[in-house]
């Protein structure tokens, strides 16, 4: 397929540096972070006498404040290094299957991984009618697939074989580590900014109405500015997150149609997943590493995923697939049939 082939390996190489920027630039927006938590400290106290002081007593504290900072990244990133996937799979409730509880999709992921030479990821099943999936992992022995029961049961072997394939593609571009780092980059200061502006609003406030009274200065303005900082920091951290290259779905698509030589097989299961893809219960960080999320934000500016259509669009004009076609067959739970598009040789 064409968009595959003219871009793969600037599409990894841009990956990898994607996720060494991200992991470079966290202690940055952490130290940021940290100066408007210090503001709201200063302005709650109300020891400082103007704005001016207040922000320079705040700024005097972060050279101390950078080895902990540093410290806390190292930290952050140690436990979701070693515990990714815990993380993930305790948001989403998926449980890992082995071949005999699954035999149909394991067969699938396991003979497409031995044709590109890949450790077998571990298989995992989401149970929700929705159809949906994702793939997630930083290194070899950590990638996973993920599944929906209703991907499962609504899918016929051609179609989920080429989802898998999709998801496989995700694994073998470095999209999921890259995705995996970005997630958790964003996740700490989702927290911390959600946590401040829904518990600490309303207590800085009326706290700072109250030095007001009794001559505490500008604590207003100085909590005023703390939460400007600290919502520029959790804007700068959605901003990175969600201008994460959307060509990632292209490629992927473009990576099953090269692994199944299947293209109708992977329009038909856009199609099917197109008609319910929400995943209702998953946070939305998981959802953006989904086969496809539908949800977006500012009319659409921080779409995460293309749309379905243009999805199609480029497996009909670049890779050959017809909207329409019926699959050639039918849907069986046998252990042992190998990928499709060719019995013995998927890449002949």
């Amino acid at each position: 397929m064409l968009i595959g082939a003219a871009g793969l390996r600037t599409h990894i190489w841009n990956n990898n540096l994607r996720s060494i920027l991200l992991l470079a630039f966290f202690p940055v927006l952490l130290l940021l972070m940290f100066y408007g938590l210090t503001i709201v400290f200063v302005g709650m106290t109300g020891q400082s006498p103007s704005l001016q002081d207040g922000l320079s007593e705040a700024a005097a504290m972060l050279p101390t404040a950078a080895p902990f900072a540093l410290g806390a990244s190292g930290i952050w990133f140690g436990i979701a290094f070693f515990g990714h996937n815990a993380m993930i799979n305790a948001a989403t409730r998926a449980k890992p299957v082995t071949q005999s509880q699954e035999p149909r999709a394991y067969r699938m992921l396991e003979n497409l991984a031995i044709s590109r030479g890949l450790t077998m990821p571990r298989l995992m099943v989401m149970e929700t009618p929705a159809l949906n999936a994702f793939a997630s992992g930083i290194r070899p022995d950590t990638y996973q697939v993920t599944l929906t029961r209703g991907l499962m049961d609504r899918l016929d072997d051609e179609e989920l074989e080429a989802v898998i394939a999709h998801e496989l593609s995700h694994i073998m571009h470095k999209d999921v580590r890259m995705l995996i780092i970005a997630v958790i980059f964003v996740g700490i200061f989702a927290f911390v900014g959600e946590t401040l502006f829904r518990n600490m609003f309303r207590v800085n406030f009326a706290r700072s109405r109250s030095h007001r009274r009794s001559g505490g200065g500008n604590a207003g303005v100085l909590i005023l500015v703390a939460f400007a900082i600290v919502a520029l920091t959790y804007v700068i951290a959605l901003m990175i997150r969600f201008t994460m290259s959307r060509k990632r779905e292209y490629m992927a698509d473009a990576g099953a149609v090269e692994l199944t030589k299947n293209p109708d097989a992977m329009i038909r299961a856009l199609q099917k997943i197109s008609a319910n893809p929400e995943l209702e219960t998953v946070p939305d960080e998981v959802r953006e590493m989904a086969l496809y999320n539908p949800r977006t934000g500012l009319a659409g500016l921080f779409t995460t995923h293309p749309p379905i259509e243009k999805r199609i669009d480029a497996l009909v004009t670049y890779g050959g697939g017809r909207v329409g076609t019926q699959s050639r067959m039918p849907r069986t739970a046998s252990p042992d049939r190998t990928p499709s598009g060719d019995r013995n040789n998927p890449w002949r």
